[in-house]
């Protein structure tokens, strides 16, 4: 289906934390740090080289969310654990909250989903539209929160990642607190056409 994209097949190995840390370190205070996949490689930056979590402008993650068992927290428990215990401010997540409201019906998408950059986005998406007949917005959403805050409506309190159970390794418990000593930033309401609108425009030039 996307043979007749250019696109690369190879790609260094073991490169990314030491390719995140060399940004961070050469940028102190300018970099915003976007999380869409297992939370595997912030991890590790965070365990290996803990200063760089203190040199970000802002952390913003595709997981968590106000007590969810999401697929980026769960595939890597431990390194989840790490990234939420990672003293950066303003520490925001972008949860099953939000994104599961953002949702285009398969007809909808295919009317829309087209065109230049699109096009390319259009055959991945066919390929998932064979087995379903929504798209969900999932990673879109948090990155569009980093330019347009605005986007979702968000509560102040502390997540912890349960490790003790094999069976809820990964979930992620929000605890609402004191929002003047509370790290975590989670997104709890989106505005779903305004982001869609967003996203349009910002994809389609």
């Amino acid at each position: 289906m996307l043979e007749r994209w250019d696109h690369s097949e190879k790609f260094p190995e073991n490169k990314a934390v030491e390719f995140m840390r060399g940004i961070i370190e050469s940028r102190p205070g300018e970099v915003t740090l976007l999380a869409i996949g297992p939370m595997t490689n912030v991890g590790l930056l965070f365990a290996t080289y803990p200063e760089t979590a203190a040199q970000l402008k802002s952390l913003v993650l595709m997981c968590g969310g106000t007590n969810h068992y999401g697929w980026n927290a769960i595939n890597d428990p431990v390194a989840t654990a790490v990234v939420y215990q990672a003293p950066v401010l303003p520490h925001i997540s972008i949860g099953l909250d939000g994104t599961m409201r953002c949702v285009l019906s398969g007809d909808r998408a295919r009317a829309e989903i087209k065109g230049d950059v699109l096009d390319r986005v259009a055959d991945m998406s066919s390929v998932w539209l064979r087995r379903t007949d929504r798209i969900t917005f999932h990673d879109p959403l948090a990155a569009a929160v980093i330019f347009e805050p605005e986007l979702c409506e968000y509560e102040s309190g502390t997540v912890s990642v349960e490790l003790k159970s094999d069976r809820l390794a990964g979930y992620a418990l929000f605890d609402r607190g004191n929002p003047s000593e509370s790290p975590h930033t989670v997104a709890v309401n989106v505005d779903v056409e305004r982001f869609l609108d967003h996203y349009f425009r910002v994809v389609k030039g």
